[in-house]
């Protein structure tokens, strides 16, 4: 029996809309990091921002940063859910295909944070998505979202825990004195650190791009225990969503999705309004309880307002039809997007690092996603995949597939 794959005719239309729009708030968010070092994700908002600059990078953090990276995975864990459960229901092999799918997805991040961006997601998603096959393969569909829960929070409790230790530690005068100068040599190491990596994304040449591209993945992945479980957690909650019907049948659970709509708006923009407003000049490396406070609220916010996103757009889905072609070629219109403004900001390209303010950025934003869209529309009408997609497609079959309508 051949390995099972999904029919063209069998998409849930509304899943490339939820995709498409994802893309749209990604590229929101990772714009700033095109021409920001990663490393400064420390120091939290940009200094020096006040006006304009100031109200959009707080919008920003407010509205769409954390929230669609949650919703992105959310949909990585349904598509993983929705391909099990259609090669159940056709007896085919799934799994040893589906672990190729990693694999590949792997090698496609790797080539992305050295010869593109460092802020990659495809190599996370592949890391956590093998962690999730491995550990959850057979959880039952009710268990899925009691799981993804403490892992959605699970860096923010740990945070809480060491910000009461490290509290009660610092009545000990010598254990206090001894944690100030750590974190004025850390915040020195810092200051170096992101003033080097912008010297080198500024004006360095390409080959000493990939070196600090793979600094830049060290310092992430330094910092893994606090990223990697919240994916993991909506991956679980993507599948929840789609196991249970709320995404595969949604005309079916409108009810819910029209409650979780306003439960997740209502509540969900101005709990992150708050931690972006209390996160704003806080140095997030330095533990502290305004600190954990604004990382809860934010990890809150970011919960709530990515499921309040997938309701309305999944009972939009019919007027925002038009965004289907680029969730339909999500993985090509994401490596695209590193790769233009890459090569717009750094210094082998255009050299515009630091040029483009804060408050014109979501202008740039809208302009590209307009132009994605159009080429997606004009792609697709030509050819059944995506060039990234029908690639990861070869690869993980093992055979070349259609290409061409």
């Amino acid at each position: 029996m051949t390995a099972f794959q999904p029919n063209l005719q069998q998409r849930l239309a509304h899943l490339d809309v939820l995709r498409g729009f994802a893309l749209l708030g990604i590229l929101l968010v990772n714009f700033q990091w095109f021409t920001r070092p990663i490393q400064a994700i420390v120091l939290g908002a940009e200094p020096g921002l006040a006006g304009a600059d100031l109200a959009v990078d707080l919008g920003v953090k407010a509205l769409a940063e954390g929230k669609f990276y949650a919703l992105f995975s959310m949909l990585f864990g349904a598509g993983f859910a929705l391909m099990a459960a259609r090669a159940s229901q056709a007896e085919a092999p799934f799994w040893g295909v589906y672990l190729r799918r990693l694999l590949v997805l792997a090698g496609f991040g790797l080539l992305h944070v050295a010869l593109v961006w460092s802020g990659d997601i495809l190599l996370v998603y592949a890391v956590v998505g093998f962690v999730m096959v491995s550990a959850f393969r057979n959880t039952p569909v009710q268990r899925l979202w009691k799981w993804a829960l403490p892992f959605i929070f699970l860096p923010t409790l740990l945070m809480g825990v060491g910000t009461l230790f490290l509290g009660l530690a610092q009545s000990d005068p010598e254990f206090a004195a001894g944690f100030a100068a750590e974190i004025a040599r850390q915040e020195a190491s810092d200051a170096a650190n992101i003033a080097s990596a912008a010297d080198i994304y500024a004006s360095g040449s390409f080959g000493e791009v990939v070196g600090q591209r793979f600094r830049d993945i060290g310092f992430m992945f330094a910092h893994a225990l606090f990223w990697m479980p919240p994916v993991l957690g909506y991956f679980l909650l993507g599948r929840w969503l789609l196991l249970s019907g709320r995404l595969q049948a949604p005309h079916a659970h409108a009810p819910w999705l029209r409650r979780w709509r306003l439960l997740g708006l209502a509540s969900g923009i101005p709990v992150s309004i708050a931690a972006a407003w209390l996160m704003h000049g806080l140095v997030i490396s330095i533990p502290s309880p305004d600190l954990f406070l604004a990382q809860l609220l934010f990890v809150t916010g970011a919960a709530l307002l990515a499921i309040g996103y997938l309701c309305t757009v999944v009972l939009a889905a019919r007027p925002l039809a038009w965004l289907a072609p680029v969730g339909r070629m999500a993985l090509s219109n994401y490596l695209l997007q590193s790769l233009f403004w890459t090569a717009v900001f750094y210094g082998y390209g255009l050299g515009l690092w630091g040029q483009v303010p804060r408050a014109v950025q979501p202008l740039c934003v809208v302009l590209f996603f307009a132009v994605q869209v159009v080429l997606s529309h004009w792609w697709l009408q030509r050819f059944r995949f995506g060039p990234a997609e029908w690639l990861w497609r070869v690869l993980s079959y093992g055979r070349l597939q259609p290409f061409r309508r």
